[in-house]
């Protein structure tokens, strides 16, 4: 079966049902499927409680979704949890090509750990968890940097190395 979801007060889908797990959808999510009269929260339908660990009644009716009313409140008393929505606009930068840079011409170890951190910058972001694609591109870039400097403090030792050779081969033959 297909569902839309809402995702940071937008219509996304249709995602078949064994997808919506790796979405990061919560409860509260609002999800539609064909048969059912209007949006209702993910934790409401029967056929995804294995998702929540309990089962309520769902209403069954058109096969076109009604019009979604956003009812998202930016500025909430309550303190917002671990992988729910936070309302931004903007997706955190990726460091992808630092990432890649790094690993090309530094040092592979942290630039590949850089470069799975980016790669997640965006699928959180999608998924609506701003603070996990935030932690993301944070340690993105925090991994090319750790991995720049690395390289640079190798590539110095190294080159000194190649010069004291030099110097002690010359120095021997004079």
């Amino acid at each position: 079966m297909k569902y839309f979801i809402i995702i940071n007060g937008k219509q996304a889908g249709p995602f078949e049902e064994n997808l919506l797990s790796g979405m990061g959808i919560t409860r509260d999510t609002q999800v539609w499927r064909e048969g059912m009269q209007q949006w209702q929260p993910a934790g409401t339908i029967p056929e995804l409680g294995y998702l929540f660990a309990t089962l309520n009644d769902s209403n069954v009716g058109s096969s076109t979704p009604p019009p979604y009313e956003n009812s998202y409140q930016p500025f909430s008393s309550q303190p917002i949890q671990y992988g729910q929505d936070i309302d931004c606009d903007e997706c955190p930068k990726t460091y992808l090509l630092e990432s890649i840079l790094v690993t090309i011409f530094c040092c592979l170890p942290f630039g590949v750990i850089g470069i799975y951190n980016a790669a997640g910058v965006s699928s959180a972001y999608n998924m609506g968890d701003y603070r996990l694609s935030m932690q993301r591109s944070e340690n993105a870039k925090k991994w090319s940097l750790i991995g720049l400097i690395v390289g640079l403090v190798w590539s110095i030792m190294w080159w000194f190395y190649v010069w004291i050779t030099i110097e002690s081969q010359n120095s021997y033959y004079y």
